[in-house]
């Protein structure tokens, strides 16, 4: 389906209005595939079916973003006013981690230490080799990362299986002592490696429970083991019966154990699974390509749709990327040919290049020049793939080298931004002050020592290390400026104290707030760009932000880390080939990444680079570490792994080729550099003839004429790049005339390159003037700025920009840190809600509420585990006073339960509601119905002991609350209620929207400090705010709600400084107008 028709065409509707039994559709690309699960969800909301019983499970993030926010902007469901928001649509992680979340009182599992990273057990894993007493059959040299590599990831293969580290021991034990060495060589071979796989995997979960944490691969095993425990049968059975239907997006992509998981939850084969066995190209991650197979099996009775309309690519594109699959012969071919429904058709091109430089200066050439003929192009409407990120790396330089904007997705190196470089340099000088020359050189430059003082500062450290084994003495140097010649003295010695201070802070505090500090608050290093929304600088912003992130990983795993510690941690990091996105996220840049990272997205012109021998496919390397036939639960391939591997090779090639709209463009270098023998096309390629094939536009293009440019790009090339870093660096931090000095040797850089010598270079042309646009420039009207994107906002989001839009701002478009890291107030308040809704929960059954006793009984069991992280490095005066806090606000609500007459009917309530055509979305902590018939919406507030609360009915956060309890009461089921025959739900009142701040202090208390309530109803007096509901002030917040969007969208962010606001403000050191003291 394309994107612009909304009919459905007669495969598509044959899918969504089926009816039955178990549906399984097969989409291939650009079939549409996702507006058939939308549509699908519509017809059986039509049919009956209420939100709330709707699960859809994608396999990541931006698909269930995708389906959602195709369901929120549906004219029909926005007509029909639908709230979908108790609609589960997430990925298989999200709703384990939910599931588990849900049901820790039953269950006693817990992820107090949070979901912890693959890469970060990957360094834990090199850390710790000692640990596991790997025998013989493991011979660790220099290849310990490509070891525990492999190790982890078998691991994963094994729970993939759902293969438990007992199940494996005991098939290990057993083959052990019966496998004969010489007539069984490989199965020997194995099992030996799979006895210290064994090793590992009992030492790495005996870490993770030690921890309390889980990878992510433990939230499905662990989902499905609850599920399948008959101690356990009421969640299975309540899971089965709250959730009447179950979608199941991009279903070549499963893997055993999440379709195992699926398979329990699916009563009476409610269930439609939409995926295309031609895309399964996730093998490394356990995609299981039998999957189609299983579902078969597992619903005997399922009906079969397969969509063959493509309206994604022209003609010549679906026949040649066709014809080349069609060559895998182990491929079960689909009933019928794809159909082009698009009447406009380009052939395909193949390119055959020279040399690679030759192929990437091809690439980057054909994007400008289709730029250019194609005024309605912009630049997010490129794609360069490859099939290993590293491939991409030279066309990337090469179209930033000719101004053009990139969002390159590959290997993350954070040492290759500015700001990181900085940071990092702070952090060696910490971690090791005596030998940090090269460190503090880089900080002299960035705080503006001149470059002549530098120099006499590292010739004084020279003279004092000599004949000595004990440091450089940089750091003595700057200590007692004892240098001669030395001006400047006064700033060196404050550079000196300043680093004295960060060595402090890293010893009194944990690696997070030591970087949380220095990156945030105690250097210039963040705030410098916080009042930027430049793309330039929004990328540095993210780059610190993920180097404090790192900090927290780090910590998941050692909480006693050390700033050293962190510094062997990111290195270790980035020697693992672990993909992250780098670029401009939305903006429009050429997206140059590898052909996984492109799946389910679609580009008007897309390159596929690099589809040479040894590139596609790559070479095959026989796993070390895999489940044996004999301990595998599913279907098994119909192949051996090494025709699967090839087989899979020719499907990401498949995948590649079809993301292209208009037009698409194959090439391969016929000569690498580096390598003496030339090289020849994929097999791929070869298979379909591409110089006769009638589907294609062959074209040859040579290497460059000048053999020296190949030879000397890479050296050329980092030269350059080294050069462009320092010049940043230098403008960054003010050293204008090294900066300038710089740029002359850049200048120099290009000369070389088109000329292939320096004679004739002519500095004299080069003349320093400010450029005509600077103006301009300054005035933000010509750099690209970040805007507001985000598809919804909540109800809370917008009191910020009530208070100060500039506030806002920060938050909510820069994403800027806020000054103070999260504090454990959060926990508290979060730890309250938990307690409070579980109590609620017992009278939402029609149970009695909890009273104070079994409260803080409750608050005393869950306070060491979830409070033991937040409060790790506060001091334990600050814990107790918190803990304590809570006891009086448990008694608070204890009273108020105890009297209150009404009776609960739903508790953390999700909405997302349309005001002004644009989504708003909310949680309602708690609805109520009085005695008389009304409805009353509760928001708890923790903290705000002295909060001065007034006008609560201008609240646009209750009064949203309202409207969104409003279109519920509309719905069949209002909150999941079966409503009696003589109750009409519809044309209830909502008679009360309160704010609940059990903590806020009272005159009126007992020995004990506890509030005490005057009150019948058991409100303590000064802790509630009432507000009586009328359809004015809901009327008058609505208008209010619309008018800050607009302004929002216009751009307005205004501070409005005041000393009050000011003071309390997250951002107001880096606020200019702020009036805080």
């Amino acid at each position: 389906m394309n994107s612009n028709s909304k009919e459905l065409d007669d495969e598509q509707k044959d899918a969504v209005t089926h009816t039955g039994s178990p549906l399984l559709v097969r989409a291939g690309p650009g079939s549409g595939k996702t507006f058939v699960i939308t549509e699908r969800i519509k017809f059986l909301l039509k049919n009956g079916l209420e939100p709330s019983e709707i699960l859809c499970l994608t396999f990541s993030e931006k698909a269930a973003k995708s389906i959602r926010e195709r369901l929120e902007a549906d004219e029909e469901i926005i007509k029909d006013e639908t709230d979908i928001s108790p609609m589960q649509i997430s990925t298989y992680h999200s709703f384990c981690r939910d599931l588990l979340l849900e049901n820790t009182l039953s269950t006693g599992l817990g992820m107090h230490g949070g979901i912890v990273s693959r890469a970060t057990f990957l360094v834990w894993g090199v850390q710790n080799l000692d640990n596991f007493a790997f025998d013989q059959h493991i011979n660790i040299g220099n290849n310990a990362n490509e070891i525990i590599e492999q190790m982890i990831d078998g691991i994963s293969n094994f729970n993939d299986e759902l293969v438990s580290p007992k199940e494996l021991e005991d098939w290990v034990a057993k083959k052990i002592s019966s496998v004969d060495p010489v007539k069984d060589i490989e199965e020997y071979d194995l099992v030996h490696r799979l006895d210290n796989l064994c090793r590992m995997y009992k030492e790495y979960v005996k870490f993770k429970s030690g921890i309390d944490a889980m990878d992510f691969d433990d939230l499905v095993v662990k989902s499905y083991k609850l599920l399948s425990d008959s101690n356990y049968s009421h969640i299975l059975h309540r899971m089965q019966k709250k959730f009447r239907y179950i979608l199941v997006d991009e279903f070549q992509d499963n893997n055993f154990a999440q379709f195992s998981l699926v398979e329990k939850i699916a009563k009476d084969g409610n269930i439609t699974a939409v995926g295309d066995p031609d895309q399964n190209i996730y093998r490394f991650q356990g995609a299981y390509t039998q999957i189609f197979e299983h579902f078969r099996k597992a619903f005997p009775k399922y009906k079969e749709v397969f969509l063959t309309k493509n309206y994604r690519n022209p003609k010549s594109i679906i026949e040649l990327s066709s014809e080349m699959l069609g060559k895998d012969t182990y491929r079960t071919p689909p009933p019928a040919a794809f159909e082009a429904v698009k009447t406009e058709d380009s052939k395909a091109n193949v390119i055959e290049c020279g040399s690679d430089l030759a192929q990437a200066v091809y690439v980057k050439e054909k994007i400008l020049e289709l730029k250019k003929n194609n005024p309605d192009y912009t630049f997010s409407d490129f794609a360069v793939l490859s099939r290993k990120q590293r491939d991409g790396l030279i066309v990337a330089q090469l179209l930033v080298s000719a101004g053009v904007p990139v969002k390159y997705v590959g290997k993350t190196d954070v040492h290759t931004s500015p700001k990181a470089k900085f940071v990092f340099s702070l952090l060696r000088i910490i971690a090791n002050p005596t030998n940090s020359v090269v460190d503090i050189t880089r900080i002299l430059q960035e705080y503006g020592i001149s470059e002549q003082n530098i120099s006499r500062i590292n010739l004084e450290a020279a003279k004092r290390a000599k004949y000595k084994d004990d440091g450089d003495h940089a750091f003595d140097v700057i200590s007692d400026q004892n240098v001669p010649d030395l001006s400047e003295k006064n700033k060196v010695k404050e550079i000196h104290s300043m680093l004295s201070q960060f060595t402090v802070l890293a010893k009194n505090n944990p690696v997070s707030t030591t970087l949380y500090k220095i990156i945030r608050t105690e250097t210039n290093i963040y705030k410098g760009i916080s009042n930027d929304n430049t793309i330039e600088n929004y990328i540095e912003r993210s780059v610190l932000s993920d180097i404090i992130s790192s900090a927290y990983d780090l910590e998941a795993i050692n909480r006693s880390a050390t700033i050293g510690d962190f510094l062997d941690f990111v290195e270790q990091l980035v020697k693992f080939d672990v993909e992250t996105d780098r670029g401009l996220g939305g903006e429009d840049a050429v997206q140059v990444s590898t052909v996984h990272q492109s799946k389910g997205l679609e580009f008007k012109v897309v390159f596929v680079v690099d589809v040479a021998a040894r590139k596609f496919p790559l070479k095959y390397t026989e796993k070390q570490f895999y489940v044996p036939d004999d301990l595998a639960k599913g279907v098994k391939p119909s192949a051996a792994p090494d025709v699967e591997f090839k087989r899979e090779e020719r499907r990401i090639l498949y995948v590649g080729m079809t993301r292209a709209i208009d037009r698409l463009f194959v090439t391969y270098p016929t000569q690498y550099e580096g390598n003496k023998r030339g090289n020849k096309a994929s097999k791929y390629l070869i298979d379909v003839k591409p110089e006769q094939n009638a589907s294609v536009d062959f074209t040859k293009i040579p290497a460059l004429a000048a053999q020296s440019v190949s030879t000397s790009f890479d050296a050329i090339e980092i030269l350059k790049n080294q050069k462009v870093d320092n010049t940043i660096a230098q403008m960054q931090s003010g050293q204008v005339q090294s900066a300038i000095e710089s740029m002359m040797d850049l200048a120099k850089i290009k000369y070389f390159q088109e000329k292939k010598k320096l004679e004739g270079f002519d500095l004299g042309k080069f003349t320093i003037k400010s450029s005509d646009d600077i103006e301009g420039l300054l005035n933000g009207t010509i750099s690209e700025r970040k805007k507001f994107s985000r598809s919804h906002l909540s109800a809370s989001a917008i009191e910020p920009y009530e208070k100060c839009p500039k506030q806002f701002w920060y938050k909510e478009i820069l994403n800027i840190l806020p000054q103070k890291q999260d504090a454990p107030a959060l926990s508290k308040g979060g730890l309250y809600h938990t307690i409070v809704e579980e109590s609620a929960k017992k009278q939402l059954e029609g149970k009695k509420p909890d009273d104070y006793k079994m409260l803080e009984k409750e608050l005393d069991n869950k306070w060491g585990s979830e409070a033991a992280r937040a409060y790790l490095y506060q001091p334990i005066t600050k814990e107790k006073q918190d803990k304590e806090s809570l006891k009086p606000a448990m008694k608070s609500f204890a009273e108020w339960s105890k009297a209150n007459p009404n009776r609960v009917v739903a508790l953390e309530h999700d909405f997302t509601i349309s005001i002004g055509g644009f989504p708003w979305t909310g949680k309602i902590d708690r609805v109520e119905l009085t005695p008389g018939g009304d409805l009353v919406i509760i928001d708890y507030k923790t903290g705000g002991i002295n909060k001065a609360v007034t006008n609560v009915n201008e609240s646009i956060q209750l009064n949203v609350y309202v409207l969104a309890v409003r279109a519920e009461l509309q719905k069949e089921k209002p909150f999941g209620i079966e409503p009696d025959p003589s109750e009409d739900w519809k044309s209830k009142k909502i008679k009360m929207a309160s704010f609940f701040y059990p903590e806020k202090l009272h005159p009126d208390t007992d020995t004990d400090g506890v509030q005490l309530s005057k009150s019948a109803t058991g409100k303590a007096d000064g802790q509630w705010f009432d507000y009586l509901v009328n359809d004015t002030d809901v009327e008058a917040a609505k208008k209010k709600l619309v008018d800050i969007k607009q302004a929002i969208d216009n751009g307005e962010f205004g501070a409005k400084p005041s000393d009050f606001a000011c003071k309390y403000c997250d951002f107001n050191d880096i606020c200019d107008e702020s009036v805080a003291r």
